[in-house]
C-alpha cells in the first residue's frame, strides 16, 4: 500500500525536495483535472452493478440481505482463492491433474471478475432464495453472456468449499 509519507519518501531518496504539502497538492491537482472520476474496476463494483441490473429486470430479490451476503462470499473467495479455481480448473478439464499448459490458459478465468460477479451473486442466491436460483442464473446469462454452465460451476466451487466437501 502507498501512502503520501512512503511517497514522500521515495521522491527524497531521489534526492527530490517536495514537502508533504507539495504532494499533496499535486495529488489533489491530479484528481480535479480527472473531476474525481477514478474508474476502478473490482468484483464488488460488477457484483453491485450486476444486482442493480437485475432489480431493475423485476427479479424479486431480497436486496439488502443479499448484498451483505455476497460481500461476505467474495471475502471468502479471496480467502481461499487458490482452492475455488483450483476446484474450477479441475471441473473445466475434467481432470485432476492439469498441464502446465492448461493451468496457464486458465489464468484468464482467474483474471475474470464479471465471472467472479456472477459466480458469488449465483451463489448467494442459492443460499438465500433457492427457488430463484434458476431464474437469476438464467438473467445473469443473459445479462453477460456467461453461459448458465459456467455460472453454475462457479457458484458450485463456492458453496462446495462453504460447506467443506472435497467430493463432488
Amino acid at each position: 500500500r502507498v501512502t503520501s509519507d512512503t511517497a514522500l519518501k521515495f521522491l527524497q531518496s531521489l534526492k527530490y525536495s517536495y514537502t508533504k504539502q507539495e504532494l499533496l497538492e499535486s495529488e489533489l491537482a491530479v484528481l480535479n483535472t480527472l473531476h474525481f472520476h477514478i474508474n476502478v474496476s473490482t468484483p464488488l463494483a460488477y457484483v453491485e452493478l450486476l444486482l442493480e441490473v437485475l432489480g431493475y429486470n423485476g427479479c424479486l430479490l431480497p436486496a439488502k440481505p443479499l448484498h451483505q451476503l455476497c460481500v461476505q462470499l467474495l471475502d471468502f473467495c479471496y480467502l481461499t482463492r487458490e482452492t475455488i479455481y483450483d476446484t474450477l480448473l479441475k471441473i473445466a478439464i475434467e481432470n485432476s491433474t492439469p498441464s502446465k499448459l492448461q493451468i496457464a490458459k486458465f489464468l484468464t478465468v482467474k483474471e475474470d471478475f464479471m465471472l467472479l460477479a456472477v459466480g458469488v451473486i449465483s451463489a448467494g442466491v442459492f443460499i438465500l432464495s433457492p427457488r430463484h436460483w434458476e431464474q437469476v442464473v438464467e438473467h445473469l446469462n443473459c445479462i453477460t453472456g456467461i453461459t448458465p454452465q459456467s455460472i453454475l460451476e462457479f457458484s458450485y466451487a463456492v458453496v462446495r468449499h462453504i460447506v467443506g466437501r472435497s467430493t463432488p
